[in-house]
């Protein structure tokens, strides 16, 4: 046998047993930290099985007998693999919003403070730039609040709720339509949902921050566990936006996913926008590490449909923003047209 086909045996060898342990982490439930990381690199697996096939391909060319069928039979495992990785990224972008999106909506930004580090004046920035009407931010410190009002957030966005805190438990969301009716979402770190008043109705939103899975995967898996739990509570119109801590090959936002939400990013059209880690703070052995993971999200039930997203890197956080632009639907007239017609005044009451 040549020596090229036993090297491209050994690539295709070397590319397919990682990829593989990401396989079976995402077809089994599990409880330890490797099983959480594993599961994030659900989509970045695409690359190795791609690799891979090219790899047996190249090493099946001229191969006769028992050896070309080998190598047939493994190309034909790895490309179901590929499959399947390519359908489980996917699958989030084939939900469909009810209805068609009308000119009446809003812009949402999500990010991640890093304990207060990010430049108050990119988050501005960033509002002003996409023209954001709702902004959720996690890990916000009171000295963090207090350069951002001086920045001029206050201004930009009349109506607060939520509380700076020191270390990672502050969130705060911030709107320029009323909120009112706050709620306490009991996660370890705070989380809470808020009603905002808006032209085409009220809109819930919930506001989270779910424990990192490095200082605990049961709690962590608890936290994402009340999250769900909160969401499906919800009545009416729901956004929940923040940090999860998690992805969407993690079983908790597939709940979430399988009641009737949908991750706005996806929604808003094909595209990865992973928004962990960002490459100027995270490195390893000393080298920044491209953002692999998407871990900030925003999640849509009802009449609403994303039909824009994009990442934003926020100097000093290790986290990029997360900006969705949001519509409502004419689903929301059509289901008040099909509400039975009051009935006629009663005339002496006139």
């Amino acid at each position: 046998m040549p020596v090229a086909w036993i090297i491209s045996g050994v690539i295709a060898s070397l590319l397919v047993l990682p990829a593989l342990a990401v396989t079976i982490t995402r077809l089994l439930p599990g409880d330890s930290l490797w099983w959480v990381i594993l599961r994030a690199c659900t989509p970045v697996a695409i690359v190795p099985y791609t690799l891979a096939v090219i790899a047996l391909v190249a090493m099946s060319h001229g191969l006769r007998g028992s050896a070309r069928t080998t190598a047939s039979s493994a190309l034909a495992a790895v490309v179901s693999l590929l499959i399947l990785h390519v359908w489980w990224f996917a699958k989030p972008f084939l939900a469909d919003a009810p209805g068609s999106a009308t000119d009446d909506g809003f812009v949402v930004m999500t990010a991640n403070l890093h304990i207060g580090r990010a430049d108050p004046d990119a988050v501005l920035d960033a509002v002003d730039r996409h023209g954001v009407d709702v902004l959720v931010l996690v890990e916000v410190t009171p000295t963090a609040l207090v350069e951002l009002d001086e920045a001029g957030l206050g201004r930009r966005l009349g109506h607060r709720a939520g509380a700076a805190q020191p270390d990672r438990d502050g969130i705060m969301l911030f709107a320029n339509n009323p909120l009112h009716d706050l709620t306490e979402i009991d996660t370890s770190s705070p989380g809470f949902g808020a009603e905002m008043t808006t032209s085409s109705g009220p809109l819930r939103i919930l506001a989270v921050h779910p424990i990192a899975p490095n200082n605990g995967v049961a709690q962590w898996a608890n936290d994402l566990d009340v999250v769900v739990a909160a969401a499906r509570a919800s009545h009416g119109p729901t956004m929940v936006a923040g940090d999860f801590n998690a992805t969407l090959d993690h079983p908790q936002l597939q709940a979430l996913m399988d009641s009737d939400y949908r991750d706005a990013s996806a929604d808003a059209g094909l595209g990865w926008r992973p928004t962990w880690p960002s490459s100027d703070n995270v490195r390893l052995i000393s080298l920044r590490l491209p953002s692999l993971f998407g871990l900030d999200h925003v999640f849509i039930r009802g009449p609403l449909e994303a039909t824009d997203a994009d990442v934003r890197a926020m100097p000093g956080s290790d986290h990029r923003a997360l900006v969705t632009r949001i519509a409502w639907t004419d689903s929301l007239d059509r289901a008040a047209d099909q509400l039975p017609a009051p009935p006629d005044a009663d005339p002496a009451a006139r």
